[in-house]
């Protein structure tokens, strides 16, 4: 059954998602030789991260984003962004809450309930200095999502590397699911490897189901070797590990070719690491998430009001 909208929303609101994205000029933060650039009208996007060397030239890590504009439904994958109120995507576009179904899909802004609605938003600086800037996103009750909720994005770099805190506050009267996601997208050429521990690896059977639903146990580090883009063999482009057990963290490593350079994510707060790679696209995600992919009508956090759900990333770079 379908129920009456939470905090007096009113039905046929068409939601604040713009169809365009425009990226303006961006907040510059630097710290010995690293540089970073946020682009809070790009969805809050880390839209670089790179090293200065002693020549002055730039390694990126994360694939910059450019400056042409871009459809909120089909962003450059570049950058890092926040994904909430939930990662990824929701069956059906559905979510089943309290007898309730709430179609989450806000057309026509977006084509599918894919990460939510904070990387389509702009957001508002509420604070910048050299080497930190905080982003605050406040979103009133909407039919396709019907809890008001107010978000903010602290970005810290220091000379080893960058800190990005994510909160989540539900703001409405009545209880509200929440999940929390980021989004980064390192540079994955050929010859860069990867190496990670997790309690289990999931995999989709294939690149058309989109859930994890075949379990790999293991125990130890997993390695891959990048060809250019892609995880496996099998075709298959994204992997869904479990924090591990024994640290209840996770420490994902990449080494590019050549050995002088590396970045390593870690998150205490994430209970999922989403690992993606087309085949053939040299780009690598490694997103630390609190809920599983496509299960977030079971596996979420239930804030009351005025209760905050918080998500941290750390990307250490040498």
């Amino acid at each position: 059954m379908t129920s009456p909208l939470a905090d007096g929303v009113q039905a046929g609101h068409a939601g604040p998602t713009p169809l365009i994205l425009t990226p303006g000029k961006p907040i510059r933060l630097a710290k010995g030789p690293l540089v970073a650039e946020v682009q809070p009208g790009c969805g809050a996007r880390l839209s670089r991260l790179a090293r200065r060397d002693t020549r002055g030239d730039l390694f990126d890590y994360l694939v910059p984003l450019g400056t042409e504009p871009f459809s909120s439904d089909e962003w450059p994958k570049a950058g890092a962004f926040p994904m909430l109120p939930y990662t990824n995507m929701l069956r059906d576009d559905t979510l089943h809450w309290r007898e309730r179904a709430i179609a989450v899909h806000e057309s026509p802004a977006a084509s599918s309930s894919l990460h939510g609605w904070g990387l389509r938003r702009v957001w508002d600086v509420v604070d910048e200095s050299p080497h930190c800037c905080v982003l605050q996103l406040d979103c009133p009750a909407q039919p396709e999502w019907p809890w008001h909720y107010q978000a903010y994005l602290a970005v810290t770099l220091d000379e080893h590397g960058v800190d990005m805190q994510l909160s989540l506050t539900n703001l409405s009267t009545q209880e509200m699911p929440a999940g929390l996601g980021l989004h980064p997208y390192f540079r994955w050429p050929a010859g860069a490897r990867l190496t990670f521990e997790s309690e289990a690896v999931w995999r989709s059977p294939s690149e058309d189901i989109r859930w994890p639903s075949e379990q790999r146990v293991h125990v130890g580090a997993m390695e891959v070797v990048s060809v250019g883009g892609g995880l496996d063999t099998g075709g298959r482009s994204t992997w869904f590990a479990e924090v591990p057990a024994e640290s209840g963290r996770f420490d994902a490593r990449i080494d590019y070719a050549g050995g002088l350079r590396s970045a390593t994510v870690r998150s205490d707060d994430a209970t999922w690491l989403v690992l993606h790679s087309p085949a053939g696209r040299p780009y690598l995600c490694l997103e630390p998430s609190t809920h599983r992919v496509g299960e977030f009508d079971d596996d979420h956090v239930v804030l009351a009001h005025g209760e905050t759900l918080d998500l941290s990333m750390r990307i250490d770079l040498a």
